[in-house]
């Protein structure tokens, strides 16, 4: 049902590197993001998403504003809230992102934009140094959830705006496990995606107060998903026995399903807008 031919049943390994310390994960990271650069430069999801759309609605527009956003990849937020602040400065770690960020930047020609290479777990700016922080789509990919949001408290005015977008998974652990597999077979660097309720803790014990909490679902087709991290046919394999295997339950609550004829499933991002 889920993939035609799929490889008979048995165990599935997420074969590759495992990462051991901040530096393993830190050389995963930047190997993973600078090989698929431009492939995130181009990715309509990550350009247009609903994701993006809502986090830019949410977020204060105001002239005299400096925002930080963390883990800007191709700076596609940074992109969006240009026109909205003052200044943007897209920090990443990966220099192969923020080639593609630059030469976006160029292409577009967007101003009072510039980018930084840097690490989110310890941010080269001074404390109270912006109004404004975003992070989209990467604190999965932290090892330590709890010392990135010290520093995005760290870093912003008091009362300053936090927003954020990140996948997240149900709270089921059933459905959550099977997410998590999937993702790391997918992507080597991704560590752990919170469900809600962990997002939310995760917020009172770094005293950000949460302003508004929702969820963005979209669809997306697994392998063009795949497509994006340049997951080659050995995971391909796997994941595909990775779901015929897993319990309907796990599969439904994560919403795998075939369309015309192509397997899709459904991605769960929490969006929040958080004050200090």
């Amino acid at each position: 049902m889920l993939e035609p031919g799929a490889a008979p049943r048995g165990a599935v390994a997420c074969k590759g590197v495992t990462p051991t310390s901040e530096q393993d994960l830190a050389r995963l990271v930047q190997r993973q993001f600078g090989r698929q650069a431009h492939n995130y430069a181009v990715s309509r999801s990550h350009a247009e998403g609903q994701d993006l759309l809502r986090l830019t609605e949410l977020m204060p527009h105001d002239p005299h504003l400096r925002l930080l956003d963390i883990a800007t990849g191709t700076g596609h937020t940074a992109f969006a809230m240009a026109s909205h602040v003052k200044e943007v400065v897209g920090l990443d770690l990966t220099q192969e992102m923020l080639d593609e960020a630059e030469r976006l930047c160029r292409l577009r020609g967007i101003q009072h934009v510039r980018f930084v290479r840097g690490d989110a777990m310890d941010l080269p700016f001074p404390t109270q140094s912006f109004d404004l922080v975003t992070c989209r789509r990467a604190p999965h990919h932290f090892s330590d959830i709890p010392r990135f949001l010290r520093q995005v408290t760290r870093v912003l005015v008091p009362g300053g705006i936090f927003g954020l977008v990140d996948q997240t998974t149900p709270e089921s652990q059933s459905a959550a496990d099977l997410m998590e597999t999937f993702e790391k077979l997918r992507d080597p660097s991704h560590v752990h995606a919170l469900k809600l309720s962990e997002w939310q803790q995760a917020f009172e014990d770094a005293g950000l107060h949460v302003r508004h909490l929702e969820l963005d679902m979209e669809e997306r087709d697994v392998a063009d998903y795949l497509d994006v991290a340049g997951v080659g046919e050995e995971r391909r394999q796997q994941i595909w026995r990775l779901l015929a295997q897993a319990s309907p339950a796990a599969v439904a609550m994560n919403g795998f399903l075939e369309r015309d004829g192509r397997l899709r499933f459904e991605r769960r991002r929490i969006v929040a807008l958080t004050a200090g």
